[in-house]
């Protein structure tokens, strides 16, 4: 029994670990190789954050792919049968944050301990950060939590510094921030200010999955309370009710008697831990690939000579993944007049350098916008520029 437990939070790093190499990769070849999905492209949130342009008018936000509907819709399923099976399974970031919180249990003998009014009071945070988000997010129609997310500054490493510090500046402070924290006191971020976190604890307060415990079977040794990551009080309850629970089922597996102390119950009858394990991450990947594979979801952006040849191509359109070539083709612009409006005219660039690129080739810090603005101005196309 012991041995399969701990199998069971072997899986879960294996898992963890999994989505972020993966995750990771995909961002490091997005920097790279035309054609691999964005960062933005992979994230739930970005669904959820687009979810009310979606509803009113079909259309997405800039950045922002049917990739991250079909993200949104597997997290609010998983959290409805599971609860924050996404957090403690499959999260990249929060594998992140726990290879730190793993560095500093070995460093320190005794973790880090926040007074529990003071520690209930800052998780409270994450809920009106995620309102506002939204709020602000709908009125201006853009990601504009991107220049200060973590994640976002963490996939963009493999483009440079000067790239990471010019674009995500305060995501790259909060990135550090967070990892030296979690060495201290684990998933910081996650505890106190992820929006997603919010939303899925949120929804676990409706999952048809609990942790329960028997307390004529409990010692009393606590250990639950102490390996739990989000530091809830597991040895005080019967049933584990709390929004911070990201069913990692550390307590279930940490638990010394051995005697259904602390179970899995789905819709009330117990169930072994493997098998939602199994179904949690198997929902979530099965789902993803099954649509990649097919061709249902698209998790990158069309060529903008295909838009173009749809009709429907627009200046926020043009990314920094674009070449120069695409655009003059899509809006049928001489390269060396969008060159010029772009202030580029004394300089020798190949028609196939990416947007991205300019600044390695010219030596100034060059933003995609100056690119979507100098196209606004020579075809008098409407265009507010990047809020």
């Amino acid at each position: 029994m012991a041995r399969m437990m701990y199998r069971i939070q072997l899986a879960r790093r294996i898992s963890l670990g999994f989505f972020l190499v993966f995750s990771t990769l995909i961002a490091i070849l997005h920097q790279k190789i035309p054609g691999f999905p964005a960062v933005d492209a992979l994230c739930p949130f970005g669904g959820l954050e687009t979810l009310f342009k979606f509803l009113s008018g079909g259309e997405l936000l800039r950045r922002i792919e049917p990739s991250n509907i079909l993200l949104l819709a597997l997290i609010i399923v998983l959290g409805v049968l599971f609860g924050r099976i996404f957090c403690g399974w499959i999260c990249a970031f929060g594998a992140l944050q726990g290879i730190f919180g793993s560095l500093g249990r070995r460093i320190f003998k005794k973790p880090l301990t926040i007074p529990q009014r003071v520690d209930r009071i800052l998780r409270l945070f994450k809920y009106p950060f995620l309102v506002a988000i939204l709020i602000w997010t709908w009125r201006v129609g853009d990601l504009v939590i991107r220049p200060y997310d973590p994640w976002p500054a963490w996939a963009h490493l493999s483009a440079g510094f000067a790239e990471v510090w010019g674009e995500f500046k305060i995501g790259f402070i909060v990135l550090i921030l967070t990892l030296i924290s979690s060495i201290f006191y684990e998933r910081t971020f996650c505890k106190y200010l992820c929006p997603l976190g919010a939303f899925n604890a949120l929804l676990s307060r409706i999952p048809l999955m609990r942790i329960k415990r028997e307390q004529s079977t409990c010692t009393s040794c606590t250990l639950c309370n102490r390996v739990c990551p989000m530091n809830i009080k597991v040895m005080e309850t019967d049933r584990i009710n709390s929004p911070e629970c990201i069913a990692c089922m550390e307590c279930v597996t940490a638990c010394p008697t051995k005697k259904n102390t602390l179970s899995l119950h789905f819709v009330r009858k117990q169930v072994p831990l493997w098998l939602i394990a199994l179904l949690g991450v198997g929902i979530y990947a099965g789902s993803i690939g099954i649509a990649r594979g097919t061709g249902l979801v698209s998790f990158t952006a069309p060529p903008l000579t295909h838009r173009a040849a749809k009709g429907d191509v627009r200046v926020e359109d043009i990314k920094g993944s674009s070449t120069y070539a695409d655009i003059c083709e899509a809006f049928g612009v001489d390269l060396p007049v969008l060159l010029a409006e772009s202030g580029l005219s004394t300089f020798d660039i190949p028609p196939d350098t990416r947007i991205k690129d300019t600044g390695l080739i010219t030596g100034l810090a060059f933003e995609t916008d100056t690119v979507r603005n100098a196209i606004a101005r020579i075809l008098d196309l409407p265009y507010s520029g990047e809020h």
